[in-house]
């Protein structure tokens, strides 16, 4: 008895023991997430975790508990009404967020940064059970997950774009998975981690099916060292290898087939990339070292993938090269990227795969199965490389710091190297390794730490997580919705990080908005705001369409409340909730409307700025030839001019139109910052943000304002940028209009600067503020005049709306059509609508140039909208397709 007591006890405190690696590792994980993050604000980014990966999972719960659908199709509430499917990459169908459906009472933004901490330990542990699953030193594995735990993307995006790491819990199962059909012949937990991997994150799942790929092929080969392998027999294998991942992507194709037909109707522009520069070998460190958005290890790494190259075992040469190829030959970089350019990001799925090799490594050196040359050789190399790669950094405009920061590490590793041979020629402790290892974990610890340290602003204030996402906000807009019978939409407003917030941010099933933040978008809306109609653009990313501030777009696209902390001009303020105050334009059009005032599109094309913008409030822009009546009358608006205030000329002397001038030796010479006035605009140079006054004056005789009416300025200019990889930004009365750095991956090409600038009665005068930089405006044009009011001659009926009967992909209603004419709408227009009259299919048109409506008669009718996201019914076929054959494979 007393042995067997023994024996127990023994086993009891190596169970126990074996659990200490993982208790650590987990410590350190809440450790790091707190002081890299967590001390400055909330576990969340500004950049798109405020406005995109914490507010879409939550739209997604909204639509579930408003229509009980667990396959929607239609996103009303978003960017004016969209294809649902063009949010999917947010997690639409993620197998982290479905667990939130259950949780009511858990604010979403709260449940994503306990799921992304808790997502990040598991991808930890698994990443050291999977190490220790393949015999590696225990020592070795702590410090390689350490490792993996502090590389850049890790931290860096489980608190910002969570969709870049999200699926690494189901990519590092995945990889078990291989080892388990290889060692056991068994595919259930490949099959079925390759199918969460892509549920999480489609667009990353790729480069983690080529990980899984690459990792087979090394298995395969170390299963078969010492073998002959035919090409037949590699052919046979690699298809069965495959079966799983294809079996796990039919499983999918209930979300992939509609989210790739959504993205093939509207995404963002790619960069325009030479075929020949695909195929030339293409090496930067920044894709290995550090950065959030790459690899992000240290320059170890590098040496690793170099030495890898002299490895004589088939199988861990295939994984080296294979690796190699990957990350150096840009075409997969541009493919993985879905051919829209090349970036760093989509190389994150490797870097369990690149800890790997950097473990094997290290329990080479601890086996001694490198010479002292061939250890040196590549950590040299690697020194060289880093030195040569100066060029790299400055191109990109990183400090000079960085590259003499990490040519001081790769200069360490050698010498680290260099003592570790030298003491493991006297000492024959596996210890001596941590000399080879710690030292990248501790240059990853400070650097990383120094990063955030650095980018305060990146992550979200306490205060702003308040002012966001607090209750007041919903409140509000819950009862601006509350007595409103109609169909209209409520817009938040604040500051532009509130707006940038806010951009996807829905409180309630019948909150509607126009403004969209999204990869995929409906493209015949996007050309309508950017092109067309020419609204705002005051965020530096194209996709970034914001709530805006023009009040004709407002008006047009049926904006009836605006919640805000402040006054809203045009609007009134009709209750508060708190501080938050709901703001009413009872001139807001209807969504849906039925009219005969129109003209045609050709008859629009040739209105110039600002006709092209207020048409909108007294026609409707339809296709075909039509009569209408009163076509040539339009509401006139009065040319005017822009001065300078006589303060900001005064400091520079009679008729001098040049602002803060410098003066040296006598002689007048521009320094700092200075204004030039031109004939045709201003000539700018800003050292800092320079805010001037503006006079209004008349052009023409001014003409009259009637009474209750408020001034609009409309202003438009063209910008001239002289330095254009950096931003330009003009603020009007705090309207912001940027142009974004040519060389931004999201260049907006906002080289127009448009505004609708509300004034207050008796208003003459307007703030002007310059952004940094060195540019010039002209083609200015300036008109004032005040909108016309809701005209009853083009709203002339209005749909009532049965708000039981419109939910999910169905929008339902009566109208009281007075005259033959048409339906009009302001939700974007898709050909995958279908109208019902009276219960009739009606062929839809596009009307208002990118707006869904039709041709409808007069007398009463009942209306149907449908829409049907295109491929999802083929999706749920392939998808049966695919859960059959996954059941008989795991029979058979």
């Amino acid at each position: 008895m007393g042995k067997e007591k023994k024996c127990t006890l023994y086993k009891k405190y190596t169970s126990y023991k074996k659990c200490i690696p993982y208790l650590i590792l987990a410590g350190f994980t809440f450790f790091f997430c707190w002081w890299f993050v967590g001390r400055h604000g909330i576990f969340g980014a500004k950049v798109d975790w405020l406005s995109q990966h914490s507010v879409l999972p939550d739209y997604f719960r909204q639509q579930f508990y408003a229509t009980g659908k667990i396959f929607p199709e239609f996103a009303p509430n978003l960017g004016g009404g969209q294809n649902i499917y063009h949010f999917a990459y947010y997690g639409l169908y993620s197998p982290l967020i479905l667990p939130s459906y259950l949780l009511p009472f858990v604010k979403m933004s709260d449940y994503i940064m306990v799921i992304s901490i808790t997502g990040l330990t598991v991808s930890v542990l698994l990443f050291y059970y999977w190490l220790k699953s393949r015999k590696m030193d225990t020592g070795v594995a702590f410090i390689i997950s350490l490792m993996f735990l502090l590389a850049g993307p890790m931290i860096g995006q489980y608190s910002g774009q969570i969709m870049f790491v999200d699926y690494m819990p189901f990519l590092c199962l995945a990889l078990i998975g291989v080892d388990r059909y290889f060692e056991k012949e068994k595919s259930g937990l490949f099959t079925v981690s390759v199918f969460l991997m892509i549920m999480t994150s489609f667009y990353f799942s790729i480069g983690g099916m080529l990980v899984l790929v690459l990792y087979g092929l090394h298995r395969y080969f170390e299963q078969r060292e010492g073998c002959r392998v035919t090409v037949r027999g590699f052919l046979v294998d690699g298809l069965c290898f495959v079966r799983p991942m294809i079996l796990a992507v039919l499983m999918s194709s209930f979300f992939l087939v509609p989210t790739v037909l959504a993205l093939a109707g509207g995404r963002s522009k790619g960069q325009n990339t030479s075929l020949t520069t695909l195929f030339v070998p293409q090496i930067t460190v920044e894709r290995f070292a550090y950065s959030i958005y790459g690899i992000g290890l240290t320059t170890l790494v590098i040496t690793v993938l170099i030495t890898g190259l002299l490895y004589r075992k088939v199988y861990e040469r295939v994984l080296t090269y294979g690796c190699v190829i990957v990350l150096v030959i840009p075409v997969f970089a541009y493919l993985l990227n879905g051919g829209l350019y090349i970036r760093d990001k989509v190389f994150i799925p490797f870097l369990p795969l690149l800890c790997y090799l950097i473990a094997i490594y290290l329990e080479k050196c601890r086996k001694e199965k490198l010479s002292l040359i061939a250890g040196m050789v590549p950590y040299i190399i690697t020194t060289v490389f880093v030195y040569i790669a100066r060029n790299q950094f400055t191109s990109k405009g990183i400090e000079e710091n960085v590259w003499k920061a990490l040519l001081a590490e790769s200069v360490l590793f050698l010498i680290c190297y260099v003592l570790y041979c030298a003491v493991k020629s006297h000492c024959k402790e596996t210890k001596e390794i941590l000399m080879l290892a710690l030292p990248s974990v501790l240059c990853l610890a400070v650097t990383m730490n120094t990063f955030y340290q650095m980018e305060p602003d990146r992550y979200v204030s306490h205060k702003l997580y308040r002012d966001v996402a607090g209750e007041h906000n919903e409140q509000a807009v819950k009862e601006a919705l509350k007595n409103d019978g109609g169909y209209y939409r409520t817009e938040q407003m604040g500051n532009d990080d509130e707006n940038a917030a806010d951009l996807n941010r829905i409180w309630d099933a019948g909150q509607n908005i126009t403004s969209i933040y999204s990869s995929a978008y409906n493209s015949e809306y996007q050309t309508f705001r950017q092109k067309t109609f020419g609204l705002e653009e005051p965020f530096r990313n194209v996709m970034m369409q914001s709530v805006s501030k023009n009040p004709v777009f407002c008006r047009m696209m049926g904006v009836r409340y605006i919640v805000s902390d402040s006054d809203v001009t045009g609007y009134a303020l009709v209750k508060k909730c708190e501080k938050t105050g709901i703001y009413q334009n009872n001139d807001a059009a209807p969504v849906m409307y039925a009219t005969d005032r129109v003209m045609t599109e050709k008859e629009y094309n040739k209105l110039a700025f600002p006709y092209n913008q207020t048409a909108f409030l007294e026609y409707a822009v339809v296709g075909e030839h039509t009569e209408s009546s009163d076509q040539n009358i339009m509401t006139a608006y009065t040319p005017v001019s822009l001065k300078m205030a006589d303060n900001h000329k005064a400091q520079n002397g009679a008729g001098n139109r040049t602002t803060d001038i410098g003066k040296k030796n006598g002689n007048e010479r521009k320094v700092g910052t200075w204004i030039h006035e031109k004939e045709d605009g201003w000539k700018i140079h800003a050292k800092k943000i320079k805010k001037i006054t503006f006079s209004i004056r008349q052009v023409q005789q001014e003409t009259t304002q009637q009474e209750g009416q408020r001034q609009i300025l409309f202003l438009s200019f063209r910008v001239d940028n002289a330095r254009p990889n950096k931003d330009v930004a003009v603020w009007i009365n705090g309207i912001r209009n940027k142009l974004s750095a040519k060389d931004h991956v999201y260049y907006n090409e906002n080289k127009t600067f448009i505004y609708a600038v509300p004034l207050k009665d008796g208003e003459d005068t307007i703030s002007v503020t310059f952004g940094k930089g060195k540019y010039q405006l002209s083609h200015v044009q300036a008109y004032l005049g005040s909108l016309p009011e809701r005209s009853k001659t083009l709203y002339q009926s209005e749909v009532q709306v049965d708000k039981k009967l419109t939910k999910d992909n169905v929008i339902q209603g009566t109208i009281q059509v007075k005259n033959d004419g048409w339906f009009i709408t302001s939700i974007p227009y898709d050909t995958h609508f279908k109208m019902y009259i009276d219960g009739k299919e009606t062929k839809i048109q596009k009307v208002n140039t990118a707006f869904l409506g039709c041709e409808i008669g007069s007398g009463k009718h009942e209306v149907r909208i449908v829409y049907h996201a295109p491929g999802a019914t083929e999706g749920k076929v392939f998808s049966m397709i695919g859960i059959v054959g996954f059941v008989l494979l795991l029979v058979l």
